[in-house]
Formats: structure tokens, C-alpha cells, sequence
């Protein structure tokens, strides 16, 4: 028989263990004579139906003056017992009897619960894991920032190895005519960094799927994928280390990327996208291709090669009459020289078709007759107006619905943890409430506990700071699930809202607050500006009339010019300081590039003003390195400091926060650049190393050798090649640009054979069609968004706030936003009925 529960001895035998410090939660107690009596910790609590609950004061202890509210409920055999409400509530403002039936039936393992299914949401994440309470301590701990940096720490030095793996890239030049002997590691020095990366990646992909299980193991690519590639890696490690680490072949450097799609969510949205754009995409570029084969055919009839005597002695008898032109001299030089056969005269084309040998591949014909500069014409037209612009269309047009699809699913997840969270906590409720018999506890979630929730997530310190506010602004004692779902819509809050502060005014002097008024009007403004547009053209004018001399001369034009407008700056930042006050004035980011750049050009022209005087006083002294890099200094700066007055005209305002959004969005797209990048470059090592050799001054019948106008050794290219893998990279960049590219097809088919082009062709295929595409896609979508909303402003509210909230910095999520829908509400329990771990009705 249960022993009744003595209150000073409260602290012992607890039902439940304790909520952190700052989370709100409840406590059972009680005392039995067998242990097993005690049940499981996460079963709601039992209470017979003759139930009563009463509240007593017990003096002395915690609450609120003197007394501690205790709440017990009892059944005639023995009593379980509530903590305080301060207890429950530390020392929240909020606190009061009715946390009683906020709590009831929930203990720190459900709270607990709710808490990782928040965050999956706010990390856009799946729910599809165990949830079980001390896995979950680990779940959380597998997702923390530190793990996520050792693990983002493991994949940049397994990448960067290659950098340092034979051959490695430690010369201080590619050129292989000066680079002299590579600095080569020991066998097994990379080897044991990479393996050690290799275990670590294992160890992640297995704790990964103990988390999410074995059904989602199965049924997830990337995670199945990731195993048979660590296998292969392992594998293949075991055979470089065989053979002494000196193979250029290794398969598993080219599978290394696969890592850094694994790790971002976007990247493998991207990829996706990427992979059911592909069709669309090849019916386009097979409608190039028939363009380029049909062209091709046109050029060999109508450009054909001299192939017979007669032929030749036509050529012979037009070169000595130069007044004489044939069509069959015109031809013949021509087709000698770009479409001598079907794949020379395709792969001349394709180059025109990138503009890199226009107009050289036309030039002999066009010389001679100027109607065959409309076949190129016509080529160009279709192919690069018509055809490579379609491609971008489709590849915007298809990118982008799929990539709304995927952000669909995102956004799913986000509602489906969410609801995950408030149905754990809303079941709970219902089954004690049952149980109980107790009508007067609501099945809702209390406001309470979702303030207890909020206080133990960890999210960005804006998406906090909103939750909070939204807890404030929102009092319903109990949220049912629109309103628990209303209530996280602020996860979506990426950017802190920046509240500027009230301008100082100096309200007991009338005249100091008109000047006040003057300082801080547009006006004044517009007159900073004309200042530093005057003060810009004047450095041009001096800079074209007394060049030398103004970068040389302590006591040069230019230099008394800027010494004046400097010392303007200073005092107008000085007067902006006092009429704003400190607070307001360091809000705007403008003021502080103001302050930082007029700061910089003071300290500049005192340095100027102590070693070699002031411009207009003192000796002229001419030629000091110190004196011009300071003067080169002080005029960067004021062309720099220009740039203040984008954010102040629409149109630039629009394109300037555009950029600024493609660096913060181009992660995804970056890494998939770089993805390409390295696997191209690990592929081109293995293929073309050491396939252009360097002879030196090689002879030919008693003479230098001379080489063939334009060609690869002619244009001194000998530091691009494929032998170690930075000069690997730096060669796809150069063909990526594609000016000159048909200079490396042409170097590598002449070294190895002409199924090099193949992979010269997929590189250029896949970077500058379809990623350089996609990043055009990501440009136009943006701008138009930010027009959109830049238009709205100015047709509703003409302020300035407007437009700069307007121009705020946008991620990929809040770009397609608009456009999703929200999931139906039949869906979102449908989900969570067919979760594996998840039993709501326990």
C-alpha cells in the first residue's frame, strides 16, 4: 500500500525529471513500497474517477510572499502531489492556478518532443525519426553547430587533399617548361588524413541511419548511395596504398563530390530540379545538334577541299593572277582550312557557334566573295540568337517549376513538424484527460507550455526575438491548431526587422532644431552628394591633365583639391552625428560606411600632413613611394565613398541588392559549379596528364621549328594543362569563358586522339549551357521579384522606408513563398498516422 506523500520531502522520487531552469513544466510525485509500482515515466498520469483536487497553502515554502500554491489530487489511497507554480513557472508574470490544467498530463519527455519537431521545421527537415527521449538528447546533439562544423571541416579536407595528392600542385608555377620538381608527400601522409575522413564520413552515414531507421535507410538514395561510395573509396585507398601512392587513377577522388551535394539540402533540391529539367532540355539541344550536323553538310558542299591536279593547278593559276577569283579557289581555301573533314567542319561550328573563332573561320571565304558571310550569318542567327536563348528559357521556365515543387515539399515539412509538435502535446492532454475524468482540462496546448517551448529551441536569435514577441502580442490561454501553427509562421522571420530610433531633437532651442531639420532633410542630402560627384570629377580632370604629378607632388592640384573636400567630410559627418544623436546615426548602414570612409581619409591625410606638410605650405617633395601610395589610397576612397547614393535611386537600388542576394543564394548553386569543377578536373588529370610535352628549341632540317599561328604552343599556352589539379581547374575555367577554347580542343586531339573533344564538349555542355543557364534563371527571378515589390511600394506608400524594406535581401525560400500552398489539413495528419516511430494515441 502507497505511503502518503510527505510535502517536505518533495524532492525525492520525482515522475518526471525536471525541466531545464527556464522551461515551464509540472512535477508528479509520489512514494509506493515497490519500485515497479512507479510505471513509465512517459505514461500520462493515472486518476481513478472519485478524483478530487484541492489547493493548500503550505507557509514558508518558495511562491509567491510567503506561501507555495500546491496543487494535490487525491483518490482515497494516497496522493500525487504538484510542485509550485512557481516551480512550474520559475519566475514567469503569468503564473497562476490554470497552469495546472495547461500541464496536465504532459511531462519533459513529450515538451521535449515538441521541441526537436520545432526544430526540424525551422531546419526544414524530416520528422522521420526515432523518438524515443534519450535518442532524441542524441538526435540533437548529432544536429548541433559544432558537429555540423566538424563535419563540413571533414568534407573541405578530404577535397583539399587533392591539392596535395600526386602529383601534387606545390610549384610555384604550371608552366611545364619552368616548374621545376614537384614538393611530393610521403606515401601515407595524405593517405591516413584521408582515411581518417573516410571513417568519420562512415561513422555520420551509420549514426544517420540509426536516427531515421532502417525503413528510411531503405527507402533514401542518398544515404544508400553514400554507403556503396565509402565502400568503393575504402576499397580503392587499399589499392593506392598497394601500389606506393604514386597512380594517377583514382576513382574515388572523382566520387569525393558526392559529400558536398549529401550535406545541403539545396544542392540536392538543385540537383533534382537539374535532373528533371534534362529532358526538355535535350529536345533543344537535339534540335542544335541537327542545326550544327545540317550546317555542317551545307559547309562541306559548299566549301569543299581541292582534292585532284586540276583542282591544284586552278588554285596555282588564281594565286598568280590575284585580279582572277574562282569559286573553286574560294572553296578550296576555305574548306582546306575549316571543313577539311565531317568533324573538323562540326567542331569548327560548334566553336562559332560560342563566338570564339568569329569571324576567323569566315574570313577566307569572305575575302574573296562577300555572299558566303551569309551562310555564317545565318548560322549564327539561328544557333546563338534563336536556339542557345531558347535553351534559357526552358532551362528558367522548367527550373523554375520544379524547384517551386521541391520548395512545396520544404515547406510540408515545415507545417508537418510543426503539427507533429502540437498534436504530441494535444493527444497527451486528451488521453489524461479521459483517463482522468477531469472535464475542466482542456485538450488545447496552453500557452504556457508553448512559452516553454519557445524557450528551449534553438533557432536564430531574430526567429527567437519574434516568437516572443508573437507570445506577447498573443494571450489565448489555450491554442488550438491554427493558432499553434499561426503562431510559428515566424520561423519564417530570416531577417531581424531593424527598427530605426527617433531622431535627438534639442526641443527647448527652436533654432537648434531648425538647424536640426536642415542637417537631416533630403535636401541636404542631394547637396552630400553633388559634393562628392564634383569632388570625383575634379580627380578625373587632374588625373588626365597632370597625371605624374598629381600621384607624386606633395603640393600637386589634386592634392590641395582632396585636402579640402576632406576636411568638408569630416565636418559634414560631425554635424549629421550631432543633429542625429549617436543612436539613430549608427542605425543606417549608410552613416556607417560614411563614418568608416571619412575616418580612413582623415587618417590618410594626416599621415600626409606630418611627413610631408601641408599642400599649400611648406617644400614640394616629389617622388616618396610613401607619399604615392598614400595619395592612390585617398583617391580610391573618395571614388568608393561614391557608392553611397546606389540604395538612394531605385533602379540601381534594385540591381545593387540583387547582387548582394546572389552572393547570399548562391551556395546552392556554387557548390554545384564546384561539384563540376573538381570531378572535371580529377577526370581531365587522369586523361591528358603529361599529354603536351615541351621539346625545347627543337629543329627542323638545321632550323628552329616554328609553330602554327594561333596554336597552342605559338600562344605560349604551356601552363594550361592537365597535370597536377590546379592547373586542371584553371584550364576548365578557361574553356568555361570559351574565348579560345577551340585552342585546347584542337592542342588535346593533336596529343591524345579526337574523342578528347567528348569531354571538352560535356564540360562546356553542362557549365556555361545548363549551370551558367540556371544561374541566369536565379538573376532574372530575383530582379523580378524585387521590381515587383519595388513598383508595389512606390504605388502604395511613397516613403523611403518602404522601398528600403522593399529592397530587404531575399533567400531562395522567401523568393518562391508566395507562390506555394498551403498543405490541406487531412494531409498533414495522413503523414503523421504513417510515421514509423510516432504514436500519437500512446
Amino acid at each position: 500500500m502507497a505511503k502518503r506523500k510527505d510535502p517536505k520531502r518533495a524532492n525525492a522520487g520525482s515522475f518526471a525529471d525536471d525541466i531545464n531552469s527556464n522551461t515551464s513544466d509540472y512535477r508528479t510525485f509520489s512514494e509506493t513500497t515497490d519500485e515497479s509500482d512507479r510505471g513509465d515515466l512517459t505514461r500520462p498520469l493515472p486518476i481513478a474517477e472519485n478524483t478530487d483536487i484541492r489547493r493548500s497553502s503550505v507557509p514558508g515554502e518558495g511562491g509567491y510572499g510567503s506561501y507555495s500554491d500546491r496543487m494535490s489530487i487525491s483518490d482515497g489511497q494516497f496522493d500525487w502531489q504538484l510542485t509550485s507554480n512557481n516551480d512550474v513557472l520559475g519566475a514567469s508574470s503569468d503564473a497562476g492556478p490554470g497552469n495546472f490544467e495547461q500541464f496536465a498530463g504532459l511531462d519533459q519527455d513529450v515538451i521535449f518532443q515538441a521541441v526537436v519537431f520545432i526544430e526540424d521545421a525551422y531546419k526544414y527537415r524530416s520528422i522521420c525519426h526515432r523518438v524515443d527521449p534519450k535518442i532524441l538528447h542524441f538526435y540533437r546533439s548529432y544536429l548541433s553547430t559544432w558537429v555540423n562544423i566538424i563535419h563540413v571541416t571533414v568534407i573541405a579536407v578530404l577535397h583539399l587533399l587533392a591539392f596535395l595528392e600526386y602529383p601534387s600542385s606545390l610549384t610555384w608555377t604550371s608552366d611545364i617548361r619552368d616548374r621545376g620538381e614537384r614538393i611530393t608527400l610521403p606515401c601515407g601522409v595524405t593517405e591516413t588524413i584521408e582515411l581518417i575522413c573516410l571513417l568519420l564520413l562512415l561513422a555520420d552515414t551509420i549514426i544517420r541511419s540509426y536516427f531515421m531507421g532502417w525503413s528510411y535507410f531503405k527507402g533514401h538514395r542518398w544515404l544508400v548511395v553514400s554507403i556503396f561510395i565509402l565502400s568503393m573509396s575504402l576499397v580503392d585507398w587499399m589499392v593506392s596504398v598497394s601500389l606506393g601512392c604514386q597512380e594517377y587513377i583514382r576513382f574515388r577522388r572523382i566520387l569525393r563530390p558526392f559529400f558536398i551535394l549529401q550535406n545541403s539540402s539545396l544542392m540536392k533540391k538543385t540537383i533534382n530540379c537539374l535532373r528533371r529539367t534534362l529532358p526538355e532540355v535535350a529536345s533543344v539541344l537535339l534540335l542544335l545538334f541537327l542545326h550544327l550536323f545540317m550546317f555542317t553538310l551545307f559547309g562541306m558542299l559548299l566549301f569543299p577541299k581541292a582534292t585532284d591536279t586540276d583542282t591544284a593547278d586552278e588554285i596555282m593559276k588564281n594565286n598568280t593572277n590575284p585580279n582572277q577569283t574562282s569559286d573553286t579557289s574560294i572553296a578550296s581555301t576555305e574548306g582546306q582550312e575549316y571543313f577539311k573533314t565531317l568533324l573538323q567542319a562540326f567542331m569548327s561550328l560548334l566553336v562559332l557557334l560560342t563566338t570564339a573563332n568569329n569571324p576567323d573561320v569566315m574570313m577566307p571565304a569572305y575575302r574573296q566573295n562577300r555572299f558566303f558571310a551569309m551562310f555564317f550569318i545565318i548560322f549564327l542567327g539561328i544557333g546563338l540568337y534563336c536556339f542557345m536563348n531558347m535553351l534559357t528559357a526552358v532551362i528558367y521556365n522548367r527550373f523554375r517549376g520544379y524547384f517551386l515543387n521541391s520548395m512545396q515539399s520544404s515547406h510540408f515539412r515545415r507545417k508537418l513538424g510543426v503539427r507533429a509538435a502540437f498534436e504530441i502535446l494535444r493527444r497527451r492532454k486528451s488521453a489524461f484527460r479521459h483517463q482522468s475524468s477531469i472535464s475542466t482540462i482542456s485538450v488545447g496546448v496552453g500557452h504556457s507550455v508553448v512559452r516553454s517551448i519557445v524557450d528551449q529551441i534553438n533557432v536564430s536569435k531574430n526567429v527567437k526575438k519574434a516568437l516572443q514577441q508573437a507570445l506577447k502580442r498573443r494571450q489565448p490561454a489555450i491554442y488550438s491548431a491554427t493558432d499553434f501553427q499561426m503562431l510559428f509562421e515566424e520561423l519564417n522571420q530570416e531577417e531581424a526587422v531593424r527598427e530605426r530610433p527617433e531622431i535627438r531633437w534639442f526641443s527647448d532651442y527652436p533654432k537648434v532644431v531648425a538647424i536640426q531639420k536642415i542637417l537631416v532633410h533630403r535636401y541636404f542630402f542631394y547637396f552630400e552628394c553633388s559634393m562628392a560627384f564634383i569632388n570625383v570629377i575634379l580627380i578625373s580632370v587632374q588625373l588626365q591633365l597632370q597625371y605624374d604629378r598629381s600621384l607624386t607632388s606633395s603640393h600637386s592640384t589634386l592634392r590641395v583639391i582632396n585636402f579640402c573636400f576632406i576636411i568638408y567630410y569630416v565636418i559634414e559627418q560631425c554635424l549629421k552625428l550631432w543633429a542625429m544623436g549617436w543612436r539613430r546615426y549608427v542605425s543606417e548602414r549608410e552613416h556607417i560606411f560614411e563614418a568608416v570612409i571619412t575616418i580612413a581619409l582623415a587618417i590618410g591625410e594626416t599621415v600626409n600632413a606630418i611627413e610631408y606638410g601641408i599642400p599649400v605650405y611648406g617644400n614640394n617633395i616629389h617622388g616618396k613611394l610613401m607619399l604615392w601610395n598614400i595619395i592612390r589610397i585617398i583617391n580610391i576612397l573618395i571614388m568608393i565613398r561614391l557608392l553611397r547614393v546606389i540604395p538612394h535611386i531605385q533602379a540601381m537600388s534594385i540591381i545593387a541588392s540583387t547582387i548582394i542576394d546572389l552572393v547570399k543564394n548562391m551556395k546552392a548553386f556554387a557548390g554545384i559549379l564546384i561539384v563540376f569543377y573538381y570531378s572535371f578536373a580529377i577526370m581531365g588529370m587522369e586523361l591528358f596528364h603529361d599529354a603536351i610535352k615541351y621539346n625545347g628549341n627543337s629543329t627542323h632540317n638545321g632550323s628552329v621549328l616554328q609553330y602554327e599561328c594561333g596554336s597552342y604552343q605559338q600562344l605560349d599556352y604551356w601552363a594550361n594543362n592537365f597535370d597536377d589539379f590546379a592547373a586542371s581547374v584553371v584550364v576548365l575555367w578557361d574553356i568555361m569563358v570559351v574565348n579560345n577554347w577551340h585552342v585546347f580542343l584542337a592542342a588535346y586531339a593533336k596529343a591524345t586522339s579526337y574523342w578528347s573533344y567528348i569531354y571538352f564538349i560535356i564540360w562546356w555542355l553542362l557549365s556555361v549551357v545548363i549551370v551558367l543557364n540556371l544561374f541566369t534563371a536565379l538573376i532574372l527571378e530575383n530582379f523580378i521579384i524585387k521590381w515587383d515589390k519595388n513598383v508595389l511600394a512606390s504605388r502604395e506608400r511613397s516613403g523611403t522606408v518602404e522601398l528600403e524594406e522593399a529592397n530587404n535581401l531575399i533567400s531562395l525560400h522567401q523568393m518562391f513563398r508566395d507562390s506555394l500552398k498551403e498543405p490541406a489539413e487531412n494531409e498533414l495528419l495522413v503523414e503523421l498516422t504513417n510515421h514509423n516511430y510516432l504514436m500519437l494515441d500512446r
